[in-house]
């Protein structure tokens, strides 16, 4: 629709002066700026009269041009002749520096238009002209859509979105909400407070997260119990060292048997998590990046939304609790969301919690019962799944050098 809009706008210039126009289209990045001329490529090719790719520039029979322009250097670049017209793409992610000393002077000579259109990003620039454009005024309208109203975007796709992503995200990408920029990240936590810690028993599998302390961070490790995503055991500690550590993680992992431990391989992590598995603990690695970081706290942020997460409200449990209240996102210039505690806090159980959750995710995205899980106990279908499920677990808890030469088809 902008890339349209954008040669409408130079036609309507010109049939009011019969004189030629120019107009920007701007985006953030260089491959925004790209996909943008081959949008624009395709729509106008009737129209075209002339193309310069090098200059990234169309030349349109009598109406003008269009250039094609990257605010990645801000106002460097956006400095030229006066504008008749201008399209600024996901201009949320436009900086303001560029926006107010390179476009808008541009566009003020000759009284040119412009259009943003823009998935939020905050409460930034971008927000401040929606919101003029909400209130009475003839020079600035506003409008906002949520994806679903699109026309061509797969209805059932919807649900099963609303369902499965972070509330957070959800807002943000298929809503269009102007989120703050810095609030909580968990949602719904207190749905999630129930339960009581116990001892583990032979019957029942157990995911065991375990965050690594370094210098002023904690250790942590979080037993959670797959067959109901409940929590029923935290261990804490701090400044011992790791001999000592490893000695109380080994023996909470024999106090719950059947279990597979996540453990952070970041840094040092990576001898620590091979001296456990040496040690007889099944473990699998889990490097935080962020990126790795990023998917790790959507999901457990997925799995509190939803209430599937059950978290005792004790004396053990309070640090974790505190943790996941104050736990933030930050808004990054790149328009990409930032998870973390607030200075000066902790985040061991909340990446503790989530390493657990990893073996009781598929749970969270569950839309309805198979017709598996509705299988009569000891049923012979039951029986054959259940073995299937434990030669996973077993595959899961190979050394890390056999399952890196393994297919991942393996472990799916």
């Amino acid at each position: 629709m902008a890339m349209l809009e954008a040669y409408y706008m130079l036609l309507e210039k010109y049939l009011e002066t019969k004189q030629k126009h120019r107009c920007w289209v701007v985006a953030p990045t260089f491959p925004l700026v790209r996909e943008n001329w081959m949008v624009a490529e395709e729509l106008l090719k009737d129209v075209i009269i002339n193309k310069k790719q090098t200059e990234m520039r169309m030349d349109f029979k009598d109406v003008g041009f269009i250039e094609f322009k990257s605010a990645e250097r801000e106002d460097e670049g956006l400095r030229g002749a006066g504008l008749d017209a201008c399209v600024i793409d996901e201009a949320s992610r436009v900086s303001r520096k560029s926006w107010e000393q390179g476009i808008r002077p541009a566009l003020a000579d000759k009284r040119g238009r412009a259009i943003f259109i823009s998935t939020p990003k905050g409460k930034n620039w971008f927000y401040d002209w929606f919101r003029m454009g909400q209130e009475e005024n003839r020079e600035i309208k506003s409008w906002m859509y949520p994806t679903v109203t699109n026309p061509y975007f797969p209805k059932d796709e919807w649900e099963i979105l609303r369902k499965t992503t972070p509330q957070l995200i959800f807002k943000q990408e298929f809503l269009a909400d102007f989120l703050d920029d810095d609030a909580s990240v968990f949602k719904n936590i207190p749905k999630c407070i129930r339960g009581a810690l116990e001892e583990g028993k032979d019957s029942e599998n157990y995911t065991i997260g375990l965050d690594l302390g370094r210098t002023e961070d904690f250790t942590v490790a979080v037993v959670i119990r797959n067959s109901d995503c409940q929590l029923v055991e935290i261990y804490k500690q701090n400044q011992v060292d790791w001999s000592l550590q490893k000695n109380q993680v080994k023996a909470l992992c024999k106090r719950y048997r059947n279990h597979l431990v996540y453990v952070d391989s970041t840094g040092l992590g990576d001898p620590i998590e091979e001296d456990l598995r040496k040690s007889g603990i099944n473990t699998r690695d889990y490097n935080f990046t962020n990126q790795s970081k990023h998917e790790l706290v959507e999901q457990l942020m997925v799995g509190i939304e939803q209430g599937l997460i059950g978290i005792p409200d004790c004396e053990q449990t309070k640090f974790l609790i505190e943790e996941l209240k104050s736990f933030t996102y930050e808004i990054l210039p790149s328009g990409r969301i930032r998870y973390s505690a607030p200075e000066g806090l902790h985040d061991d159980g909340v990446m503790a919690l989530g390493l657990a959750a990893m073996g009781v995710s598929y749970r969270f995205y569950k839309q309805r019962a198979s017709p598996e899980d509705l299988l009569p106990v000891n049923s012979p279908a039951w029986l054959e799944k259940k073995a299937w499920e434990k030669e996973i677990v077993h595959n899961m808890s190979l050394p890390k050098r056999l399952r890196r030469q393994t297919p991942d088809l393996a472990f799916s």
